[in-house]
């Protein structure tokens, strides 16, 4: 199917050299990963079909989704797809051109996304959060009793467990539809890897600086 393409401005890259190396750290064969910074003109990036069911949302929720859909279709582009639309799915997910697959995120500041070639049987999760800590009650609310077991109180603070656990559940719900808690997702930092309820494991992927991103794969 060819994808219609989307009449917008063109847009300067917008990065974080400091992330952007932090990033060659999550590098997978056959995974295209990325991050653009928020900047004031992405809204303008945005489709009719992309704004469609969300007119009334904010500037700033505009623009942020205008900037991961730069950030996407600039890595679509290196899989042949230039200028694809990306619409959002009735669960709020984008709407990915055929034989692909990919994950968006963004936090206040930047956006990441991810996205390999698939035959319908890979799945890929991202998510970023900024580098701060969880109010407490947040916490215990994320982490199950084996985490805490495991790990310290810094690291159960900071957000690192939250944002590998949305990585999870955007990979898992991609193949299966199915939604996760936090408490059905435990992590395994050590080994690199989710447990997730039903026995399935996924390997998954942190850096915690200068923002926390994780990614997760999901096959099978």
């Amino acid at each position: 199917m060819t994808e219609r393409k989307v009449e917008s401005p063109d847009f300067e890259p917008a990065v974080d050299p400091l992330l952007a190396q932090a990033l060659e750290t999550l590098q997978a064969p056959g995974l295209l990963l990325g991050h653009r910074v928020i900047t004031p003109g992405d809204e303008h990036a945005l489709s009719p079909a992309e704004r469609a069911g969300r007119e009334k949302a904010t500037l700033k929720v505009h623009r942020q989704s205008g900037a991961v859909r730069i950030l996407a279709r600039q890595l679509l582009e290196q899989l042949g797809l230039p200028d694809a639309e990306l619409p959002r799915l009735p669960n709020g997910a984008p709407k990915w051109p055929d034989g692909v697959t990919g994950s968006l995120a963004h936090d206040r500041d930047v956006a990441v996304a991810a996205v390999m070639y698939s035959d319908g049987s890979s799945f890929v999760g991202i998510d970023v959060e900024p580098a701060e800590p969880l109010p407490p009650k947040v916490m215990e609310e994320i982490s199950t009793p084996g985490e805490q077991r495991r790990y310290d109180a810094d690291l159960l603070q900071s957000r690192v467990l939250f944002c590998a656990k949305e990585a999870v559940y955007k990979a898992f719900n991609s193949k299966t539809g199915q939604f996760l808690g936090f408490q059905d997702v435990e992590i395994d930092l050590d080994a690199g890897k989710a447990a997730v309820k039903g026995g399935l494991t996924m390997p998954v992927s942190v850096v915690t600086a200068p923002r926390v991103v994780a990614l997760a794969r999901y096959s099978g």
